[in-house]
């Protein structure tokens, strides 16, 4: 076929000619319809967040292809480059029509931001100026500029839907990772399948495992709280347990049990007055963390007979003390924007090229855990403003918990738990993740929430767009 189109220029003109037809068709559908725009925006807005899903992202064609990642990536061919953006202009131009009024009030959401969470956005402005003291300033500003242009899609998302919405979004998300990924490792196993355990579309068995375990708690929920739909969610997580089993990580099923318990736990918190509601989440999480590095870490007979595990976190943390001894080295402010890990460079120049595991000679690609890897890139003081966004995020996480009497009110505090679980011995705490999207998302919803006193002046940030429908005005 490649062949075909190269030698038959003829073919490409026809092929351009009928997909600029075709672009121009929807543009102007999609102008005169905004029920069918509001659609079309969910739908987009979807298939770019599954790209990013989990922490390593989506390895199968063509999700991998528009995976952001690829803008700074040095490997990535420009016509790669120029079809990517290409795809996001196009996208953003057949909605334009919709984006004229939900982009209205996107600086008031800027503000409230803020005003609300002066660490997040100081973050931010500390990872978009980390190109000024990296050894590779140009790789450093080129991967800033992606993340944070990302990060303000990230906050549209947070500012366009509510949690209920939101909770669907995710449920969406999950269901194609799970499907998907039993689809590949069963019968595309060179793709789905790594020696120790099934890494599905997610390209690593433990981010893949990790990713279940959501997946399961997160169906099992809708299982229980949405009869209408038990059957389905059942099946889903039945499919989600299985998977999670397949890829062979006890550290997975020790986070399945701690995300399933928080959600119980958080019927008692919710009685709670806010700040000890606050306290309360807060030991849960320290707990669980504990929890989690004594069982996966220390207690062989549970680890290796009961959960099935190899004992790889003590290797992790045989070159921990090397990684801590290089974020001293540039303790205020780090190495930059994937300014650390950077073999390409070659041994001698990548200052990550010193660390080895000394007992098996392993050289990793990064910290196996975020919060490190974020100190390597950002210094003690990037981690010290997340660890405060964090913090907020969490109390008003809180809040919300006690105001709402839906399903999905104690969702950003389980979100929450699972960023900082699987950052305990993997990676992805910010960059272009799955966990970095769903922090920002979860960032500006609950600031948004907080920034209101009642539900009525909550309609200052984010205004329905109403289409008609019969001659009766509905919500878009």
């Amino acid at each position: 076929m490649k062949e075909l189109l190269v030698s038959s220029p003829l073919i490409i003109l026809l092929i351009l000619a009928l997909g600029i037809i075709i672009f121009m068709l929807l543009f102007n559908f999609l102008g005169r319809s905004p029920k069918w725009a509001a659609i079309s925006e969910k739908i987009y807005l979807g298939i770019l967040m599954f790209p990013i899903t989990g922490a390593t992202g989506v390895t199968i064609m063509p999700f991998n292809k528009i995976n952001p990642i690829n803008l700074y990536n040095l490997d990535t061919t420009p016509p790669t480059i120029i079809g990517l953006l290409a795809f996001y202009i196009a996208g953003l131009i057949l909605l334009s029509s919709r984006l004229r009024y939900t982009l209205k009030n996107f600086l008031n959401v800027i503000a409230v931001l803020i005003t609300q969470d002066p660490f997040f956005c100081t973050f931010f402005l500390l990872m978009g100026l980390s190109g000024f003291w990296s050894q590779t300033p140009g790789y450093t500003f080129r991967t800033s500029i992606v993340v944070l242009i990302w990060s303000f899609y990230f906050i549209y998302i947070g500012k366009e839907f509510y949690w209920e919405q939101i909770y669907k979004i995710l449920r969406w998300l999950t269901l194609f990772t799970v499907v998907l990924s039993i689809y590949y490792a069963t019968f595309q196993p060179s793709i789905g399948v790594h020696p120790a355990g099934w890494m599905g579309i997610l390209g690593h068995k433990n981010q893949f495992s990790f990713y279940m375990a959501l997946s399961a708690v997160v169906w099992l929920l809708n299982a229980i709280n949405n009869p209408k739909q038990r059957r389905w969610s059942i099946v889903v997580v039945i499919l989600a347990f299985y998977a999670l089993n397949k890829g062979g990580s006890g550290a997975s099923k020790v986070l399945t049990v701690v995300l399933f318990s928080l959600w119980g736990y958080l019927g008692f918190v919710k009685k709670l007055k806010p700040q000890w509601a606050f306290v309360s989440v807060l030991l849960f999480i320290i707990v669980s963390v504990c929890l989690s590095i004594l069982i996966t870490d220390n207690l062989e007979f549970i680890v290796v007979d009961t959960l099935n595990k190899d004992m790889t976190i003590t290797g992790r943390t045989d070159f921990w003390p090397l990684v801590i001894d290089k974020i001293n080295s540039e303790p205020l402010l780090g190495f930059g924007m994937n300014g650390f890990w950077q073999p390409w460079r070659g041994k001698e120049f990548d200052p990550g090229g010193s660390i080895i595991v000394a007992k098996t000679q392993f050289v990793p690609p990064h910290a196996h855990n975020g919060f490190l890897d974020l100190a390597l890139d950002l210094g003690w003081l990037g981690l010290a403003l997340y660890l405060f966004s964090f913090f907020s995020s969490i109390a008003k996480g809180v809040l919300y918990l006690g105001r709402s009497q839906g399903t999905e009110a104690g969702l950003p505090l389980l979100l929450l738990t699972y960023i900082v679980m699987t950052n305990l011995t993997e990676t992805g705490l910010h960059g272009m993740t799955g966990h970095w999207m769903w922090f920002v998302i979860i960032t500006t919803r609950v600031n948004m929430d907080a920034s209101v006193s009642s539900l009525s002046e909550h309609s200052r940030f984010q205004k329905p767009v109403y289409y008609e429908e019969g001659g009766v005005a509905r919500a878009g």
